[in-house]
């Protein structure tokens, strides 16, 4: 019965550095890229390509973008104005909706931006262009995102085609003070390889400790704080500032958005530990989150496995060597 406990045991243990050894192979991230940008492309550049505002209901407000023709012709060009919300792959660019009749299912700013007229620009001219925004009286607190953008428009088309080429955009992103709702939690605190969530790794490069922060509220969040990584000693060996960038990236509302940290300073063997003390919102609410990996290399995997084996044929062998033995002993007893 102890025997067929223990092969049960290390039957399970080998399953499961089998599935270990199997799933150490890298998984690549995919990447895309979009022939609509914010900054410069295709003979245009704007700025800010950003920018972000307190606003009251019933309140108007300008926002100055400077556009410059960097082709090499004299072109006219269209102020186009969009929504956006955020793109499906959690890395908080934005995915604007470029359908003109087409606007955000909540969260839009188009409809309270005045539309902008067409302007012709000579090479390597600039123009500062007025996005004009007028809150509503009734409007509801809560944040409003959505872009200028702008693209050339087709020659002969008497300034109401958009030739087909890219576009540049600036993001406008506005808060409408007052009984705002701000909700955060961590959807997800984890290590990767190649943005593959793992608990064991069999190398220590290209690890990342990742965080998912998720937008539960009406408004758009800024989080920030540390992770800290530490050995199986408690050591602290790596501090990491998430989101430290200027600007700082944005949540946007109902929406998940992940940040990942490269992380530094891990052995080739061991047991780590990362600790996440996060802070959002104007209240400065807290959240925090902690999870455990391990570097086991490949050679110490395969040790593990060929002792295991040994083991199994030795639970096995040896009661029948035994047996052997004493039955080889009685005989020899008989003859006697």
């Amino acid at each position: 019965m102890t025997s067929n406990r223990v092969l049960k045991s290390l039957g399970a243990l080998i399953a499961s550095l089998a599935v270990l050894v199997g799933s150490a192979a890298p998984v690549f991230a995919a990447t895309t890229t979009s022939s609509t940008g914010s900054g410069a492309g295709n003979g245009m550049k704007v700025s800010p390509v950003h920018t972000e505002l307190t606003m009251k209901p019933g309140e108007s407000t300008t926002v100055d973008i400077t556009f410059t023709n960097v082709t090499g012709a004299t072109t006219t060009f269209q102020a186009i104005l969009n929504d956006f919300v955020a793109s499906g792959d959690e890395s908080g660019n934005p995915a604007i909706i470029l359908n003109p009749a087409q606007s955000a299912p909540s969260h839009g700013l188009k409809q309270y931006i005045a539309a902008v007229p067409n302007f012709t620009l000579a090479p390597g001219a600039t123009k500062d262009i007025k996005a004009v925004i007028n809150m509503p009286n009734n409007v509801a607190p809560g944040g409003y995102y959505g872009a200028v953008r702008f693209a050339a428009v087709a020659p002969g088309s008497g300034g109401k085609n958009v030739s087909l080429s890219a576009s540049v955009a600036s993001l406008i992103l506005v808060r409408v003070s007052g009984d705002v709702k701000e909700q955060m939690s961590i959807a997800g605190f984890d290590a990767r390889d190649h943005d593959k969530s793992r608990s064991i790794f069999t190398s220590n490069k290209n690890i990342d400790g990742v965080v998912r922060f998720q937008n539960e509220g009406n408004v758009q969040e800024q989080p920030f704080g540390k992770m800290i990584v530490k050995d199986m000693h408690g050591k602290t060996i790596g501090t990491y500032s998430v989101n430290d960038t200027q600007p700082a990236g944005n949540v946007l509302p109902d929406s998940i958005r992940k940040f990942s940290i490269p992380l530094k300073n891990i052995s080739k063997f061991g047991k780590y530990t990362i600790e996440g003390n996060f802070g959002y919102g104007n209240a400065g609410q807290l959240l925090t989150a902690k999870t455990t990996f391990y570097v086991i290399p490949i050679p110490v995997i395969v040790t593990v496995l060929v002792l295991i084996v040994l083991i199994i044929v030795a639970i096995f062998e040896a009661p029948r060597l035994v047996r052997r033995y004493n039955r080889r002993v009685l005989r020899n007893a008989g003859r006697k």
